[in-house]
């Protein structure tokens, strides 16, 4: 279970930025957040992924992953959760990739690194899964350099990584904000799919 207990975090001016969350993702739920824009909510999911920025500070509680606690644990040991264990969607998808790679090199090394995965496996599930979010050429989808994709494309490429990678707890910072309606309800498929074997956090004004 991921948990979040009573979790307070403050800029280095006192300005509170979280006051006292508490939270808690099993496998097999979604639970959903919403807030106006500077509410904290992204604030809250860079807490989960250890990526708080440098001006600010933990002032209370904790964040659990699974009875462990996330801060207690190494900066290997977080970055060791990401992926297989804490999968995140942005929303802004334009700086997940390296804008001088291609796709296709960025998902199979990923895959590769991650999950263990053979080339063959890699290009394979890859495929399949860009084919189920909507983008009817894969192919051409995995030979792009991210910037010659639009923000819907790239932000479905995050998806179908995250899916591949099998994450246990998906963290989804309005993971629809870049799609149109018919490819927002093919990620939402995709995404209610998953959530037999995951728990999902998903952040939306929606």
């Amino acid at each position: 279970m991921l948990e979040i207990k009573d979790f307070s975090v403050a800029a280095r001016d006192s300005a509170v930025l979280l006051d006292g969350i508490s939270l808690s993702v099993a496998v097999g739920t979604a639970v959903g957040l919403t807030g106006q824009s500077g509410a904290g909510k992204t604030t809250l999911l860079k807490s989960i992924l250890g990526m708080l920025d440098r001006q600010c500070d933990i002032t209370s509680g904790e964040i659990m992953v699974d009875g462990s606690s996330l801060y207690a644990l190494s900066q290997k040991q977080r970055r060791g959760l990401c992926g297989t264990t804490l999968g995140f969607i942005p929303q802004n998808p334009m700086t997940a990739f390296d804008s001088r790679v291609k796709i296709k090199n960025q998902m199979l090394e990923t895959l590769q690194l991650r999950a263990g995965l053979s080339v063959l496996e890699a290009q394979k599930i890859s495929m399949e899964l860009l084919s189920d979010l909507g983008l009817d050429h894969p192919e051409r989808v995995m030979e792009s350099y991210p910037p010659q994709l639009s923000g819907g494309m790239l932000q479905r490429v995050t998806v179908a990584l995250l899916l591949a990678l099998n994450s246990k707890y998906i963290l989804a910072d309005e993971p629809t904000s870049a799609l149109d309606e018919e490819n927002r309800a093919l990620l939402l498929e995709q995404l209610e799919k998953r959530k037999n074997v995951s728990g999902i956090l998903f952040i939306s004004h929606d």
